[in-house]
C-alpha cells in the first residue's frame, strides 16, 4: 500500500514551498478532529445562514466525507498560500490573481512530485470549489488554529492566507497532530476581542460563529438580491469583500506577522496596469470595460450590475455634497435598466445629492 513516508513528506514539503505552497502537512481523512467541524456545519446549514450560498446545502454530506470525491482516498495533503495589500475598496485576496488558478498550478507541482514517489497513487486538486472543510483540516495538520472570526490563523503568517488540499489515496501512516479542534478554536486569541468589535455590519452571532447574510463579503460578492437599507449604511465604501476583522487582527502586524515570505510565494497581482477600483468608474462602468477590470481575478464572481449596485452604495456612504464625477454617475446610473442599480443611484442622489 502506497504510503506516505516522513522521507516522501519532507520532500513534497520541499518541492511545494518552491513553487509558494507553504507548510505542507498531512491529515487523514478520518482523523477524529473532524466530528466538531462536521457538527459545526450541520449547526449552521439548519440555521439557513448560508444565505444564496446554495451550494453548500448541497455539497453538505460531500463536506463532511470528502473522501467520496475519490476512491480510496485516505489522506489530504494541506498547504498555504500567503497575500499582501494595503486596505482598500476591494478585499486583498481578491486584487490579486484568481487564487483559483494561481494555487491548482502550484499543487500540480506537488501532484507530480507525489506520482514520482508513489506512481500508484491516485489524487485530486481541491481549491476552494471543491467542498472540502479547509480550515479544519489545515487545524488538524497542524498549520494553526482558528480565530475568534473563524480564519485561520498562521503564527508567523497571520491569516492573510489562503489554504489549499491534494486529496490522495496514499496513507499518511504518521501520529496526528495534538490538536483538539473543539477546545483549541481560539485560545491564542486570550482576551483579545478585536476582530469581532471591529465587523461593520455585527455579522457575528457569537464567538466564533458568523452569520453570512450580514456579512460585507458576502452581501458584496455573493448577495444577488436587495440589500438592506440599514446594512448599506454599514458596508462604508467597500465595494467586494472586506478585510475589517483580519486588518485589526494583531496576528497580522508586527511579530505577529514576522515569518520571512518570498515575494515568490505571494499571490501575484494580475498583469497589465494597476486595476482602478474607483466606485464613481465602477458605478456606470461598460461591459467590455468590466471584462477588462476583473479579468484573471476572483472578481469574475461578481456579475456587472452588482458590482454597480455595490459602487453605488460606497458612493452614497460617502460624507459631503457631491463632486461633479459623482452627480454625473449617480444620475447615469438612476436610469439603468437593473432596479437595483437605479435604487442605489437615487439613494446616493437622496444622501448627497
Amino acid at each position: 500500500m502506497d504510503a506516505l513516508t516522513p522521507a516522501i513528506l519532507t520532500d513534497l514539503a520541499r518541492v511545494a514551498e518552491g513553487v509558494g505552497l507553504l507548510r505542507l502537512s498531512p491529515v487523514r481523512l478520518d482523523h477524529p478532529g473532524f466530528s466538531p467541524a462536521n457538527e459545526a456545519l450541520d449547526r449552521y446549514l439548519d440555521a439557513g445562514r448560508e444565505g444564496e450560498m446554495g451550494f453548500l446545502a448541497r455539497t453538505r454530506a460531500v463536506r463532511k466525507t470528502p473522501g467520496s470525491m475519490l476512491d480510496g482516498a485516505q489522506t489530504l495533503l494541506v498547504g498555504l498560500v500567503p497575500y499582501d495589500g494595503a486596505p482598500g475598496p476591494i478585499a486583498r485576496y481578491a486584487r490579486s490573481v484568481d487564487y483559483h488558478s494561481e494555487m491548482y498550478r502550484r499543487f500540480d507541482v506537488v501532484e507530480q512530485a507525489l506520482r514520482g514517489h508513489l506512481p500508484e497513487s491516485r489524487s485530486l486538486i481541491c481549491i476552494d470549489t471543491k467542498p472540502v472543510q479547509e480550515r479544519a483540516a489545515a487545524v488538524l495538520a497542524g498549520l494553526g488554529f482558528l480565530g475568534k472570526n473563524g480564519m485561520l490563523i498562521t503564527p508567523g503568517l497571520g491569516s492573510f492566507v489562503l489554504v489549499g488540499s491534494l486529496l490522495t489515496t496514499a496513507r499518511y501512516a504518521g501520529a496526528d497532530a495534538e490538536v483538539d479542534l473543539e477546545q483549541t478554536r481560539w485560545d491564542a486569541c486570550g482576551q483579545c476581542r478585536r476582530c469581532l468589535d471591529a465587523c461593520p455590519t455585527d455579522a457575528f452571532v457569537a464567538v466564533g460563529e458568523l452569520d453570512p447574510r450580514r456579512c460585507i463579503a458576502y452581501l458584496t460578492i455573493e448577495h444577488r438580491g436587495p440589500v438592506a437599507d440599514a446594512l448599506q449604511d454599514q458596508i462604508g465604501e467597500r465595494v467586494a469583500g472586506c478585510d475589517a476583522c483580519q486588518d485589526v487582527c494583531p496576528y497580522n502586524a508586527g511579530r505577529g506577522r514576522s515569518e520571512p515570505v518570498a515575494v515568490s510565494a505571494q499571490l501575484p497581482l494580475p498583469d497589465g496596469a494597476p486595476r482602478d477600483p474607483n466606485p464613481v468608474t465602477l458605478a456606470t462602468i461598460r461591459s467590455g470595460r468590466y471584462r477588462a477590470f476583473v479579468k484573471d481575478t476572483a472578481l469574475r464572481r461578481i456579475p456587472r450590475r452588482h458590482m454597480q449596485r455595490n459602487a453605488l452604495i460606497a458612493l452614497g456612504n460617502r460624507v459631503g455634497p457631491l463632486e461633479p464625477a459623482e452627480h454625473a454617475a449617480a444620475h447615469e446610473a438612476a436610469d439603468a435598466e437593473d432596479a437595483q442599480v437605479r435604487a442605489a443611484a437615487q439613494r446616493v442622489l437622496r444622501r448627497r445629492g
